[in-house]
């Protein structure tokens, strides 16, 4: 079953009475359980692309379906109950409440949502998501007290609370050294192989080479892709590498 099924996107700008096609005739599907990276050059509609298939930016024309529902037809409370209840996010700003706690921060989706958990139930899966993602230990701390790495893994557990059945990342590792950058990586494949599908946006090959699968955007469209299989941690990883280095060598990267 696809996950994501995108139709004839198109997503345009008029600055200064000016059209600026950004996104032109996109087409692409993504299946359950599949984890594929965007990427190409500043400015090619990378960013763009993720926040109009998720609902968080309005599209020009064109159809989008998630799991068999037509997003492009809904309206702005429907489209925001579908984030807020299927859908996770993770930026490379780790946007959270500066006066709550790491803890407070991740239940706060779970307890504005309308799954009908008990605040009990949601508080055990907090702890849970936690302790499995190592930071149980900084749970009453504040945003500020915590490493980039810890804090992007909250961000992790604090989208996963909900339990969605896809994560949406923008430059999830963006902003972090390439330790903190490898622990994120291997949390983001570990929720792949328990089954949820993840679209991620990023420039670090590195990153892309544990995908699926890589689709290269540029100019708006997109100029071509490449499956690489399901990444198994640090099996054959400088062979992946290589490979996509090579590709998007190809791609004019």
């Amino acid at each position: 079953m696809s996950s994501l099924k995108v139709r004839d996107l198109c997503k345009t700008y008029i600055i200064n009475k000016i059209q600026n096609n950004v996104l032109r005739n996109i087409n692409f599907e993504i299946n359950e359980g599949e984890m594929i990276a965007i990427m190409g050059p500043s400015g090619s509609g990378k960013s763009t692309l993720l926040y109009v298939v998720s609902g968080m930016d309005n599209l020009t024309a064109g159809k989008v379906d998630y799991f068999g529902k037509e997003i492009s037809a809904f309206s702005a409370n429907e489209i925001s109950d579908l984030r807020l209840n299927e859908m996770g996010f993770i930026f490379q700003q780790m946007y959270m409440l500066k006066n709550l706690s790491i803890y407070d921060n991740i239940i706060l989706p779970a307890y504005q949502s309308k799954n009908g958990k008990s605040k009990k139930e949601i508080n055990i899966r907090a702890r849970e998501l936690m302790n499995k993602l190592g930071i149980s230990e900084i749970a009453e701390n504040d945003t500020n007290q915590v490493s980039g790495g810890q804090l992007q893994r909250a961000c992790i557990c604090r989208s996963l609370i909900n339990s969605p059945k896809m994560i949406f990342a923008d430059e999830p590792t963006g902003a972090l050294n390439q330790q903190n950058s490898r622990e994120v990586m291997r949390e983001l494949n570990k929720i792949n192989e328990d089954g949820t599908t993840i679209m991620l946006v990023t420039h670090d090959m590195k990153v892309a080479a544990k995908c699926s699968r890589i689709m290269y955007i540029e100019d708006g469209t997109i100029k071509g892709e490449i499956h690489l299989g399901k990444f198994i941690e640090d099996n054959n990883l400088k062979d992946r590498e290589r490979k996509v280095n090579n590709w998007l060598m190809e791609m004019g990267w």
